[in-house]
Formats: structure tokens, C-alpha cells, sequence
């Protein structure tokens, strides 16, 4: 294979960001998890560079997908929540970098959890990509009423075309806490472009379907440059490994999940070598929040940070991060930037050759970082979100958030000021200690949510 040249001879990159759910920051093996074997990320960041200081924008999923996409915050993209089956998803309006790249010659494809709309307009067809597989939402969803059935659904697990239609109408009149009872949670749909091919998903085989997909959606793209988002579903609870997995890490079912994401992640970089894409394809791995504390051992973990999924400590929101593109992004470095998701699209526009949309971008292009990770970022600010609203700040070391980072948070909510360098597991508030810096730190929200209403 090779890739397509433009017309003044520069090769177009190759893009692929690789999406976990739920994923902590310590549950990698370069990560420093005691009990998880990522042998072949834990290469990916040996041959590419790897952030400890790395951001999403929100500690669920649909806000923080809503932003890798879009390099926007949700105050800008309107995702802010969780989206239902059936919920209105994310505008049409929004620019992603799927459409950015389509429009440069890419061939482009999303395999694996979308969760930003599960309406036709809304789905990754609609969103700039060409081909799309996967589950429209979190894998312990149900069947929603929005989607139709593909004339050639496979049915399992006993059921038939007019037993899932039952489903689709007794989700629609029930609450949710009435469809789990009923046992059509965790009872989700495959989608392959807006039709369900398969109801209920096996999602014990997903995963290696997925990478697979991808490996053949690269074969086929030819000499076209392509642009691959591949979002698996794990390790979201339930967790679902397939039976050549299942029972092989001493960290249980969570860590036989992360192990063959990994194993899927080496066949993967193998092809890509294999037929001369490794050094024009760049590759991002990272996670869409951190772990889900509350189901305990079936849970990642975010050690040393604090606080998981659905708050604004350290754990919900700083995930594991490796980049790779060899001979072009230094190789075997660690990185302390703090830098997110938000910076994908505008460092992949830089090297695609696309200009950045016109609606205000959030991120910033790093690309001068990956090539010297020794060449600073000039602005090293991250913002922490709760719904549509900006509720923190990070600038340098200095971490404020006016009514603390707990899940649930009220107006009386106790203001918390951490300094990142010397507490990194957020144990004291120094908030009484340094007004300055909190005023230096409100200024930077308060001028965020003024540039938003403008």
C-alpha cells in the first residue's frame, strides 16, 4: 500500500484515535498498573511519547466524544449530559474532524460506541464519516425507538424481528429503573451505518469486530489517506470479554477486557507495519473518562489520582494518553504538558494541510510538542465542565474549582484550590491559603463563560 500524494508531492497522514470507555489512568501497564499486561501499548509508548498530564473535557462519556470531535468544550458543542436512547444528539452545525478531513480526499470511519445521537441526523454518517458499526450508545443501555431494522438482522439470544419490536415499545413507555426489571437492559443494538444487523449485540465478540473492521477499512482504502475513529465499548460496565480472554488476567474479568483491547491494539500496529502505513500513520490511544468507582474490582482504577467518573478530581478527568508517529513525533518520552483531547483536531489539521473551522476551536495544535517534547506549550490551561458550564481551571501546577470536584455539587458546595505539583492526590486545600491565585484563577473562568455568552 501506499498513500496519496497531494499536488505538491507532501503525503497526507494517516489518522487513527483509538477510544476507550471508562479506562483509568493507572490501568496500563506503562501506567503503572501492578496487575493489568498491556505489552503492546506499553510498545506503542515506547516508540512514541506518553502524558501524564493528559485531559478530557468531562468526566462522563457524550460531553467528552462531543469534544475529541469538535476540539470544543460543551459550552460551545451543547452536549453536556449523558444522552439516552432516543435523545436529541449533537448538532448538525458542529464541525468534526471527520467532515475536516473528508473534505481533504480521507476516507473516514467510526467503529464501535458513538453515544452522541442515535437518530439518523445524528448518527457518524452524518457526521462526516463514511462507514459506521457499532453500538449507538454505552453498552448498558436498552433499544431505543429511533432506529430501524436492516432487512438481513441477525437475531440472538432467542429473540425475533417481532419480540424486538415488544422491546422497542415497551422501552418507550417505561422508566428506566422499569426496563432493567424487566431485563431488556444491557440489551443493545449493532448498528452498521443507521440499520440494527444484529439485535441483541454479542458483546462478548465486539472488540476483536471492531479492529478487525478497522483493518479492513484500511485494506480497502487504498492509496486514499484515512481517518479511523475506533471506540471500543469496554471497558464500560457490563464488561464482556470473548472466551479467548475471558479468565486470563489476574486482575479478573476488568483486566481481561484491557487485555484484549491491548492484544487487538499489537494485531493492529502489526498490519500497519506489515504494509508500509506504520510511518505515515499517526495514532492516538486514551480513554473518554476515568473509572467507574462504584462497581468496585469490575471497575479500572485512577491511582494515584483521586475521585473517579462523574467528578472533577484528578480521577475523573486525567486519563491515559500515548502518542505515537515514528520519525516524525519523538519517540520513548514522557511528557508533563497538560494538554486534551480538545488539541487533536487542530494538531490534525495541521498536518492534513485543512484549515480549522471558523467556529471558535478550544484546543491547540501541540505539533511542535510532539516533534521536541522539550519545546513548551504556551498556554497550558485546561477547563473542568459539569453539564454546559465551565466549573474549574487548571493553569500550570494551580487547580480551582469554586464548589469542590465532588459528583454532586451545590452553590454552598465548599471552593477547593489544589497545587497539582506537590498533591497530586488533591488531600489539601490550600483554597484559605493563597487569594491571589484564586483570583488570578476566577478571572480565567470568568472570561471563558463571557467569551461563551458572546
Amino acid at each position: 500500500m501506499s498513500c496519496k500524494k497531494t499536488d505538491d508531492g507532501l503525503v497526507k497522514p494517516n489518522v487513527i484515535i483509538i477510544f476507550t470507555d471508562d479506562q483509568g489512568y493507572q490501568d496500563l501497564g506503562c501506567f503503572g498498573s501492578p496487575n493489568i499486561r498491556t505489552p503492546n501499548l506499553d510498545q506503542m509508548a515506547n516508540e512514541g511519547t506518553r502524558f501524564t498530564n493528559f485531559y478530557v473535557t468531562a468526566s462522563v462519556c457524550c460531553p467528552s466524544r462531543a469534544s475529541i470531535l469538535t476540539g470544543r468544550y460543551s459550552a460551545r458543542n451543547g452536549i453536556g449530559g449523558v444522552l439516552l436512547p432516543g435523545a436529541k444528539g449533537m448538532r448538525s452545525s458542529e464541525i468534526t474532524i471527520a467532515e475536516l478531513l473528508k473534505q481533504a480526499g480521507y476516507k473516514t470511519a467510526c467503529f464501535g460506541k458513538w453515544h452522541l445521537g442515535d437518530q439518523e441526523q445524528s448518527l457518524p454518517m452524518a457526521q462526516g464519516f463514511d462507514e459506521y458499526y457499532g453500538l449507538p450508545y454505552s453498552n448498558d443501555m436498552h433499544l431505543g425507538p429511533a432506529q430501524e431494522f436492516s432487512p438481513d438482522a441477525v437475531f440472538t439470544n432467542g429473540y425475533t424481528l417481532e419480540k424486538a419490536k415488544k422491546d422497542i415499545a415497551f422501552n418507550a413507555s417505561h422508566t428506566r429503573k422499569e426496563i432493567e426489571e424487566e431485563g431488556l437492559r444491557n440489551l443493545v443494538p449493532l448498528l452498521e451505518g443507521s440499520k440494527i444487523v444484529e439485535y441483541p449485540a454479542d458483546q462478548g465478540t465486539l472488540t476483536r469486530r471492531y479492529f478487525q473492521r478497522t483493518i479492513n477499512f484500511i485494506d480497502k482504502a487504498g492509496k486514499d489517506p484515512f481517518f479511523v475513529y475506533l471506540t471500543p465499548n469496554m471497558p464500560h460496565i457490563p464488561l464482556f470479554a470473548s472466551n479467548d480472554f475471558e479468565g486470563t488476567s489476574e486482575r479478573g474479568l476488568y483486566g481481561d477486557v484491557v487485555d484484549e483491547i491491548d492484544w487487538n491494539v499489537g494485531k493492529l500496529m502489526s498490519f500497519l507495519k506489515e504494509n508500509d502505513l506504520d510511518k505515515n500513520t499517526m495514532v492516538f490511544f486514551t480513554s473518554d473518562n476515568g473509572p467507574w468507582l462504584g462497581y468496585g474490582d469490575m471497575a479500572g482504577s485512577a491511582d494515584p489520582l483521586r475521585g473517579g467518573k462523574f467528578t472533577n478530581y484528578e480521577g475523573g478527568v486525567r486519563v491515559p494518553c500515548v502518542m505515537r508517529w515514528p520519525g516524525i513525533w519523538e519517540e520513548g518520552k514522557t511528557s508533563d504538558a497538560i494538554i486534551s483531547t480538545l488539541d487533536f483536531l487542530p494538531t490534525i489539521a495541521h498536518y492534513a494541510g485543512v484549515e480549522i473551522p471558523q467556529n471558535l476551536i478550544d484546543g491547540k495544535d501541540i505539533s511542535r510538542h510532539l516533534e521536541n517534547t522539550d519545546m513548551d506549550l504556551s498556554q497550558e490551561i485546561v477547563y473542568y465542565t459539569k453539564g454546559t458550564e465551565i466549573v474549574g481551571v487548571r493553569k500550570g501546577e494551580w487547580k480551582y474549582l469554586p464548589h469542590s470536584g465532588a459528583r454532586n455539587i451545590t452553590e454552598d458546595s465548599e471552593p477547593e484550590l489544589f497545587n497539582l505539583k506537590n498533591d497530586i492526590e488533591e488531600t489539601r486545600n490550600v483554597y484559605d491559603e493563597y487569594p491571589e491565585i484564586v483570583d488570578t484563577l476566577s478571572e480565567l473562568i470568568l472570561n471563558y463563560n463571557q467569551s461563551v455568552r458572546n
